[in-house]
């Protein structure tokens, strides 16, 4: 992926990244240090070229956000037959635009146009050809981001200075915040950044809504205060991501070639004369050959397209939960042969069959990731429901969002329902959960999923995740986890006790199969039994397993980094609410775990 700084004439290459780093790391609105520029994404706006072969269709998850299709990022310049040639189609503004001379004894810090010469960049006060962009900016909750203030931060007690003329020297007493000195030349007022980061440091300094990745400032006014971040801080952009597994109907291969006719398909909904609809659709079986080209009948097809256009004129609006409804019992079917979804089930071992119901190998996967928008500062919630605080990624509403395929393989694990039932009902699990449930309602932790079963669930998936790892070669990091679990919403509730464990790669349709392999019979009986054992036992302990609250917020009890935690891509929850206890029992209680019979 390359991307480019944006200029009136000319469009000059500043870097390159991968593409689905524009979805994850470094989506629209984030900040990139490139080697010869610090530059912010480009928001959808200014995307080009997106050709229909860039295009995913994914029905539930279009309806669930309520857009026609998705675009995946430019990768490369299809219209070119040389590969090496670079792709110019995802632009990148200059950010921060407030430089600095680097010459200690200059120090010079201004718009970067005063340091522009050309196609360089150089000091006007000392020649240094060494500019570099500012170290500290400020941000707000709502995402709107702007340079640091130097002026403001100087001459704030103070009158005004008529020309500025700023320096940043370096103090030789301490390495801190307080040895960073911006001077102003003119007047000779001075000031350190010791207490920049502060949370009332900028009071008195109103956010001016600056959308900088969209080229225009907020129309709505920005009462969030801003804060002190450095360049490259991770707290600068949280992105916000929704996913989803392609199941069938929609992963089979006559809807995966009506994807091709989805404009077409369209039309057909909003025509009103519904006696020309059957013919357009036998013209459109005729005129595409897809019954040859697919090997099927065209009453297949045609089935398959009266039901997509069914679920098109479906207004019933769609939730997360919905998904993830979908998705588990496309698994509990346990067999299934679509061209995207290859499921085939597996027998329980002998030992579990009282605690498992099911055990299904997902021969192959797919997983599209969807960016929504993004956060900065603080990455609230899992199910946040200020929509005000998720930054947008174009102007206006656009019909499609910026996604990834991803192509994978994994074991799903259905635990037994009279069993789970019978154990999250018992009043010591209840007791135990409380501790957890008044840590989240102290922080205000908004999440539909908590619940005794959904730590349980969690924790268990984890610890597999952990012993995995450790058997078939597989880092931490490369291995992902879904969690079905029950959600109340009000009055609607459906029963889920399910796990997956999967990966996926955007590199490669399918994996080799050394997850699958872990997920047969005598390997996954082994696996269980190590994972369960060595979480018996923590090299925290007894700390670890007697704890009322650790990790963020203290939403974890006993689980830590040397016994459950996993890289932050891995974990669904960002390590929260989890507890080994739930599985192994505690040191003086072991009948509250779910599997404290084995032991």
């Amino acid at each position: 992926m390359n991307f480019y700084s944006k200029k009136p004439k000319t469009k000059k290459i500043v870097g390159q990244i991968r593409q689905t780093q524009m979805i994850t790391t470094f989506g629209c609105g984030s900040l990139v240090d490139f080697p010869n520029a610090s530059v912010i994404m480009a928001g959808t706006d200014f995307w080009t070229n997106c050709d229909e072969e860039d295009t995913i269709q994914e029905v539930n998850l279009q309806k669930l956000l309520k857009v026609d299709y998705f675009i995946k990022p430019k990768s490369q310049d299809s219209t070119s037959t040389n590969p090496y040639k670079r792709s110019r189609d995802i632009p990148a503004f200059r950010f921060p635009k407030t430089l600095i001379c680097s010459n200690e004894k200059c120090g010079k810090i201004g718009y970067y146009k005063i340091f522009k010469r050309g196609n360089i960049l150089k000091c006007p006060i000392c020649g240094n050809r060494n500019i570099v962009p500012s170290r500290f900016i400020v941000a707000c909750e709502r995402g709107h981001i702007e340079d640091f203030p130097y002026d403001w931060w100087v001459h704030r007690d103070d009158e005004s200075c008529e020309k500025p003329d700023l320096r940043l020297f370096y103090g030789k007493e301490t390495g801190g915040l307080d040895s960073i000195i911006i001077w102003c030349k003119t007047c000779g007022k001075g000031k350190s950044m010791k207490y920049s980061f502060t949370k009332n440091s900028l009071e008195g300094y109103s956010c001016s809504g600056n959308r900088p990745w969209l080229k225009d400032k907020d129309k709505v006014p920005c009462d969030e205060p801003l804060r002190t971040v450095q360049r490259g801080s991770s707290n600068i952009y949280y992105p916000n991501h929704i996913s989803a597994l392609s199941i069938p109907p929609w992963s089979d291969a006559i809807q995966k070639e009506l994807n091709k006719h989805e404009e077409y398909l369209r039309g057909l909904i909003e025509m009103n004369d519904k006696s020309m609809t059957n013919p357009m659709i036998d013209f459109l079986i005729k005129s595409s050959n897809m019954d040859k080209k697919l090997k099927c009948t065209k009453e297949e097809i045609k089935k398959q397209i009266m039901y997509r256009i069914e679920k098109y004129k479906d207004g019933t609006p769609k939730v997360e939960r919905d998904i993830m409804i979908d998705e588990y019992k496309a698994f509990l079917r346990g067999d299934d042969t679509s061209e995207d979804f290859v499921i085939e089930s597996e027998e329980v071992p002998e030992v579990f069959k009282e605690y498992i119901d099911q055990i299904v190998l997902a021969k192959k996967l797919k997983e599209v990731l969807v960016l929504t928008g993004f956060k900065r500062i603080n990455p609230g919630d899992e199910f946040d429901n200020d929509k005000d605080k998720i930054a947008p990624l174009s102007k206006k509403r656009k019909k499609w969002l910026p996604a990834v395929e991803f192509w994978g393989e994994g074991i799903f694990i259905k635990l037994n329902k009279k069993r789970i039932q019978k154990w999250e009902e018992d009043q010591q699990v209840i007791n135990r959960m409380k501790i957890l449930e008044n840590n989240k309602e102290k922080v205000d932790f908004n999440c539909n999923k908590f619940s005794p079963r959904y730590v349980l669930l969690h924790t268990f998936a984890h610890l597999l995740i952990r012993q995995i790892t450790l058997q078939c070669g597989y880092s931490t990091s490369a291995l992902k986890e879904r969690i079905y679990t029950t959600q109340d919403y009000g009055d609607e509730k459906y029963d889920m006790e399910g796990i997956l464990i999967y990966t996926a790669s955007p590199d490669s349709e399918g994996s080799l199969g050394g997850l699958v392999s872990e997920g047969r019979k005598e390997n996954l009986e082994k696996t269980i039994k190590k994972a369960l054992e060595q979480s018996r036992w923590c090299s925290s302990d007894p700390l670890c397993i007697q704890s009322s609250g650790q990790g963020l917020n203290s939403l974890n009890l006993a689980a830590c980094h040397s016994c459950t935690l996993l890289p932050e891509t891995s974990c669904e929850m960002r390590n929260l609410f989890l507890d080994r206890a739930t599985l192994i029992g505690e040191i003086d209680n072991k009948n509250i775990g779910y599997f404290s019979d084995l032991f």
